[in-house]
């Protein structure tokens, strides 16, 4: 049997602390220097808006975004008159219906835990797209007759107002949906889409101007806005 003095372990230890570097004077104050200076950064983080909403768990912050939507759309919904009775069709409800999912599952997957393994990015790309898609897709819903008629010739001529509205209706959405995200892959493009929903949900809502022309113009274009606009600033604009 071989002993233990003869084994290629022994004075390992020995030879080890040998080799390993003598204490320099000062260590101890550059380390409490630098975790002083990482607890400032770290206190001065957690007391701005967004640190608080990052640092609160997943439930709660889902549970925020809700309230807000929710609170949102309730005064929205009563503040300003809805469409005629006439315009109010089963298309027209399938299409708030659908911007409604579409903008909850937007807001799962901004706050999703970052412990989980990341989502794939096409999942965030087909949410977008299929964002984009949807708020094409309700333009060409076809209208009453009786209300096309009505407005036939102020439809391109308001669809500026419309878009404008639809773009400051968004940016609070939008800035929810960063403030809460702890740094998801192409959550800012997940957030610009369901900005663009959230537009798009009051416009079908309240708008009573009939017209393809006018719901691409006016409506869409505020989805393709905030998807494209954003992502080029995101793209070429270094974060801080």
């Amino acid at each position: 049997m071989t002993s233990g003095s003869n084994r290629p372990e022994s004075g390992l230890g020995e030879r080890l602390r040998e080799l390993d570097a003598p204490e320099m004077p000062g260590n101890a104050e550059r380390m409490d220097r630098m975790f002083s200076s990482m607890k400032a950064e770290c206190d001065k983080t957690d007391r701005s808006i967004a640190g608080f909403l990052r640092s609160r768990s997943t439930m709660a912050r889902r549970l925020i975004v809700l309230g807000v939507f929710s609170t949102l759309a309730v005064i929205g919904w009563f503040a300003f008159p809805l469409i005629g009775d006439q315009a109010r069709t089963i298309q027209w409800a399938l299409s708030l219906v659908t911007f409604c999912v579409l903008l909850v599952i937007a807001m799962v997957m901004v706050t999703r835990p970052v412990h989980l393994p990341a989502l794939p990015h096409w999942q965030s790309v087909c949410l977008v797209c299929i964002a984009l898609g949807a708020t094409v897709l309700a333009a060409f819903w076809p209208h009453p007759a009786a209300q096309a008629a009505t407005h036939e010739h102020v439809g391109s001529v308001m669809a500026g107002a419309c878009m404008g509205v639809g773009l400051l209706l968004g940016v609070p959405v939008y800035a929810l949906l960063r403030l809460v995200d702890r740094g998801n892959a192409l959550g800012s493009l997940v957030a610009a889409a369901a900005a663009g929903l959230a537009g798009n949900f009051v416009l079908k809502a309240h708008c009573a101007i009939p017209g393809t022309s006018h719901e691409l113009l006016g409506h869409a274009s505020v989805a393709v806005l905030f998807v494209v606009g954003l992502g080029l600033v995101h793209r070429f604009v270094p974060a801080k």
